[in-house]
């Protein structure tokens, strides 16, 4: 039987060693054991470990949370957050990235060893069922057809009275529904309502001032209903 091949990425020597060593000993093979955000992209570029075990704090000037969504964004590796930042906040941002587990430190190895089977059990290759409700993407009819759009290529949904529009980085959408029914079918935890009348890819936003967001060249007003929760998205300076 192949081991389960696990990257553990850890900022502690102390904790990552132990980590390492009780894997082993529970038959997993350990590939690598790194402490910086930018060297795991690099490593990655050559290995594939079968998942990630990612602390949110590391060394270099990317957090495990901005790592998270560049292997998203280039590869298909579950990833397991490890962390003792377990404030509100960066559980949000995490939630963005869409871990498979998130345990707090200290943590059981039994509960690693259980969230590494189960986060493997549900990364297989999908059926012919699974297909027609890819998780990454909605098509919209477009006369004859229906047109792919990638959830990350949205860039806002906006009411426009019983219809709505969904704006993405190179095209414009109007869809006869209306702005809540649009935003229900659309299955993205990173699409967040900000007013009555819009709907936002919170991963695209450029900047964020008092009571607008801007997204291109793009002006969005954000209710105060929904401030506290837009500006709690982001790690700030």
């Amino acid at each position: 039987m192949i081991p389960i091949k696990v990257l553990i990425v850890e900022d502690e020597p102390i904790i990552a060693a132990d980590l390492s060593l009780q894997l082993t000993n529970a038959g997993i093979e350990v590939m690598e054991c790194l402490d910086d955000g930018e060297e795991v992209l690099s490593y990655l570029q050559n290995e594939r470990p079968d998942i990630i075990l990612l602390d949110i704090r590391l060394y270099g000037d990317l957090d495990g949370i901005d790592v998270a969504n560049s292997v998203n964004a280039l590869y298909k590796i579950p990833i397991i957050f490890l962390t003792s930042n377990t404030d509100l906040a960066t559980f949000k941002r995490a939630k963005l990235s869409f871990p498979h587990a998130f345990l707090s430190k200290p943590f059981r190895i039994k509960d690693v060893l259980h969230s590494i089977e189960l986060a493997l059990s549900t990364n297989t290759k999908p059926t012919s069922n699974d297909l027609e409700f890819l998780p990454d993407r909605i098509f919209i009819r477009n006369k004859e057809s229906l047109e792919k759009v990638f959830y990350n290529n949205i860039l806002f949904l906006e009411a426009d009275g019983s219809y709505s529009r969904i704006v993405t980085d190179t095209k414009e959408y109007l869809l006869s529904q209306t702005l809540k029914r649009t935003e229900e079918n659309i299955s993205a935890d990173y699409i967040i309502r900000v007013h009555r009348s819009f709907v936002v890819n919170v991963r695209n936003i450029d900047r964020v001032a008092e009571g607008f967001l801007y997204i291109g060249p793009h002006k969005i007003p954000i209710s105060r209903s929904y401030k506290e929760e837009v500006h709690s998205l982001f790690k700030t300076l």
